[in-house]
Formats: C-alpha cells, structure tokens, sequence
C-alpha cells in the first residue's frame, strides 16, 4: 500500500489531525493511502516507511536541522517524493527555514505576500492564478486561488542531467504585485509574473514546493480546496509525486496515479459495495473493470479478425 507521511516535528500548520484540512485528509483516505507521521525529528530511517513525505508550514518550532536536510535530499535523490508546503510571508513570517532545504532542489520561498487589484476572489490578496505552464500538475485546470500566498524563486543554474527545475504557474502577467520584507521592513512593488509552484524531478525522486496552505483548507469555498480548481491541481500533484517508475520491473508492479471523473451514481455504487465489503478498496473494483473490458475489446478484436 503507498504510504505518505507528514512531517509533526517543527509545530506544523498542517498535520493529518487539524480539522481545517478535513477535505484533504479524506481525499487521501478515500484514496487508499496508508498515513502515517514522523514525531521528534526527521531521519532517513523513518523517511523511507514513505513514498511521499508533506512538510506543512513549520511555524514557531524547532527549525530544520542540517542533519534533517540532509537525510531529505537524500531521500529525494534515491526516489522519494517531497510536497513542501510554506505561506504568506514565506521563511520570515512564519518562522521556518524551508528555504533551507528547497534550496537544494533549485527553490527558494520569498519572504513576500502575493496581490492582484483586478484577478481577485473577495479581496486583492486572493489573487486568481490563471498563468500556467503545460505539465502533468496543471491538466484540466484553469484557475486556482493562492491566498495570503508567497511567491517563488527558481533558481534553474542547478540544472544537470539529474536534476530539472521548473515553475508551472505565475501570477498575472499585467496585474500583480507583492508586498515583500527587505530584511528591514516591509516594502510594495509591481512585478509580474512570479511563479507561485515550482516542480523539481531530483534524480530518481520529485519535489513541489508551493507558498500557499489555505489551497488545502477546508475553511471556506470562495479560496480553499474546493474553490475553482484548487481541488483538481491538489489531487494532480499528489499523483505527480507518487508516479515514478525507474525500471521495466516498476513498470509491470507498481500502480500509476491519476484523477478521473466518475460519474455520481458509479461513485455511490462503489461506496456502497465498499461498506457491504464486497471489496476491499475503490482501487481493486475499478482495475477489475478495466480488466473486464479489456478482455471483452480483445475478444470482439478476434471476433472482427476471424471474420
């Protein structure tokens, strides 16, 4: 079963436990994901029980160790996934020092707070995201809302033959600006265009790094996981992280992640026979179906060929 844990070291703002991320804690469940979480600091040890490890805005606690930071990249470079989440006013402003550890993966939080005065939900510092570059993460989605979000800087000079950094989306081309901390104060300036997730294939592993928490919250439906298209990039980048096959062998064994439509009755059917345990996960019953009629457009195949 794939397995994500969640970093409850460093006084998390997202832990599997909050209640503000009610939704997104049930998608992975829904989704069959075994969640776990690392307590009393990080180590490669209890790093590679995960397929996927979350890291949601520390805050006010202990900062990331080099010890820690080192055991991450590690675990990055031999294959495993890191979802490292920050927010408004990046490292500064809430007391953590990501940007230690992205770094490494070509990544660096700003310490800023992202406004758009004409693509806003409410207010201005709900800027609409509609600026995407083409990649896997961002299919079907249009918008997005990054509330009392940072900006990003890619620093792509760490680029080699292992290690490709790119950001997928950016704040409006004509009509953005942020509020960032100088070291001294905090300063406004008109600047477009700045990326708000960057996306990082390190070695034999991935990284997304993305300055907004409140795309995850279940708090309220004008910004958080279920406004816009928040939910469907969400579940693309959960996939994008887990899909990684390095082998013929990995090709043949493990599963491909992805986010399709159902429609509602299909869904309610399987929730159904999943509570009368007539299977054990949404997984095997649609892989079953898939099976089926993949042998029935084999047969019909021969049938046409015979005649």
């Amino acid at each position: 079963m794939t397995a994500i844990g969640f970093d409850h070291s460093h006084n998390n703002k997202l832990t599997i436990e909050n209640t503000t991320f009610t939704d997104f804690i049930q998608y992975l469940f829904d989704s069959d994901f075994k969640l776990g979480k690392i307590e009393a600091g990080i180590t490669s040890e209890k790093l590679n029980k995960y397929d996927l490890f979350i890291m949601g805005v520390p805050t006010l606690g202990p900062d990331l160790d080099v010890y820690e930071i080192n055991d991450l990249v590690k675990y990055a470079k031999e294959g495993g996934s890191l979802l490292v989440i920050n927010d408004g006013g990046g490292d500064y402003e809430n007391k953590n020092n990501l940007s230690d550890l992205t770094q490494n993966f070509g990544i660096r939080f700003n310490s800023d707070r992202l406004y758009d005065n004409k693509n806003f939900i409410k207010e201005n510092s709900h800027p609409i995201i509609q600026d995407f570059k083409k990649h896997f993460i961002t299919r079907e989605v249009s918008q997005i809302i990054h509330s009392n979000g940072c900006s990003l800087t890619i620093d792509k000079s760490i680029e080699n033959d292992e290690i490709d950094v790119n950001s997928i989306a950016f704040s409006s081309e004509n009509t953005s600006w942020h509020s960032y901390f100088t070291g001294d104060d905090w300063q406004d300036k008109s600047e477009q265009h700045l990326p708000v997730i960057g996306a990082t294939h390190f070695y034999q592993g991935k990284v997304i790094a993305i300055g907004n928490l409140s795309i995850f919250s279940s708090l309220s439906k004008s910004y958080g996981i279920r406004s816009a298209d928040n939910f469907k990039l969400v579940t693309n980048l959960i996939s994008w992280l887990l899909n990684k096959v390095g082998s013929e062998e990995e090709r043949l064994l493990k599963p491909v992640f992805t986010t399709v439509a159902i429609d509602q009755d299909l869904f309610f059917w399987i929730k159904e026979m999943l509570n009368k345990e007539k299977w054990n996960t949404m997984d095997e019953i649609i892989n079953f179906a898939l099976k089926v009629t993949k042998l029935r457009l084999k047969d019909a195949e021969e049938d046409d060929q015979e005649q």
